[in-house]
């Protein structure tokens, strides 16, 4: 393990038949470059190329990225968020002057079936061999990085869908961390058919300020709202997206639904079973062992020992009943972790 928030990796990547050894270290703190990659050597020959990570994206109301339209803003778009993986698609140069473009997670640099989740069985599932050339054209003909996410019943989180598995286009990133206007993204995705997640209301630009968009984003959520039933523990809905754009650049905020919000950190405080729940399926995404131990551990990162500490029965409880519901195990270890605040 490197310092900081960076952990070193060795990956294998199959690439036309031949296998590349990729070495290196990816960033694994939440903010600006959650799952960058930083590719040291491959073969054991020396490089330096760096694939961008996927900024979470904010809420209006985290002080780090304050909700402000910037002047030369020209267009708002608000896309449906789903609830799913986050799969990245990045081209690596080869030493041999190949080069592969390939799927990867915020936590994986080569993507790998787990006994927690099949990703990589997953993603070639929804890729087929027609999408996955079009996404190559585009990674190398933009210079870019497509995020897409991986949804759908196949792919379980915390929202229930009907359809059984979807991968959908919402971002492209060039150079390290610059994020494309929206209308770019749904130009390249129409060109070459690739699917994006769907579009809700564009605002004209006449009706652009932070207030208008503030209203819209109350109605979409309010709707979601109505059909998401947290007592029954059941989610149709995760929340909507924000994307503005100026002429060169997009940036991106989100909204959730009352019982889809990270409610616990943003008005009350206290840690709900859907945050337990959405911690977990982040670390499968990962590709993490899960334990109970691992749990507490990342959730102390993010919400502070304090508050991990007052609810760890609940913790506790909570991840027993996801290990139950999802893969039909007991937790052995529901005893053994003791969080100090």
């Amino acid at each position: 393990m490197s310092k900081g928030h960076w952990r070193n990796f060795k990956a294998s990547l199959n690439h036309k038949g031949k296998v590349y050894t990729l070495q290196g270290r990816i960033h694994l703190k939440r903010g600006i470059f959650p799952g960058e990659v930083e590719v040291i050597s491959i073969n054991d020959i020396p490089t330096n190329q760096v694939l961008p990570g996927m900024a979470e994206i904010p809420y209006t109301t985290t002080l780090s990225h304050p909700f402000i339209l910037p002047t030369k803003t020209v267009a708002a778009t608000f896309t449906r968020k789903m609830d799913g993986t986050a799969i990245l698609f990045s081209a690596v140069s080869l030493p041999d002057g190949e080069v592969a473009v390939f799927p990867r997670t915020r936590g994986m640099v080569v993507i790998q079936n787990t006994k927690w989740r099949p990703l990589r069985t997953l993603v070639e599932q929804a890729l087929g061999d027609e999408l996955h050339k079009r996404i190559t054209k585009v990674c190398q003909q933009q210079n870019a990085t497509l995020v897409f996410e991986l949804w759908g019943a196949n792919n379980q989180h915390t929202v229930q869908y009907d359809t059984g598995l979807n991968l959908c286009l919402h971002t492209m990133i060039k150079g390290r961390n610059a994020l494309q206007p929206w209308r770019l993204v749904k130009q390249v995705a129409k060109a070459n058919n690739i699917p994006t997640v769907e579009e809700l209301v564009r605002i004209a630009p006449s009706q652009l300020s932070e207030d208008t968009l503030l209203q819209v984003s109350q109605k979409l959520v309010n709707q979601q709202e109505k059909e998401n039933n947290p007592q029954m523990g059941l989610y149709r809905h995760e929340g909507v997206v924000l994307n503005v754009e100026t002429q060169s650049r997009g940036l991106q905020w989100k909204f959730k639904p009352p019982s889809m919000e990270e409610y616990h950190r943003l008005a009350r405080g206290k840690i709900l079973p859907i945050t337990v729940f959405h911690s977990l399926w982040k670390l499968v995404d990962q590709g993490e062992e899960i334990s109970l131990s691992v749990l507490v551990e990342a959730m102390a990162k993010e919400y502070g020992r304090e508050a991990v500490a007052e609810e760890q029965n609940a913790i506790a409880h909570h991840y027993g009943f996801w290990l139950s519901k999802y893969y039909n195990l007991t937790a052995p270890d529901l005893e053994e972790v003791t969080v100090q605040p």
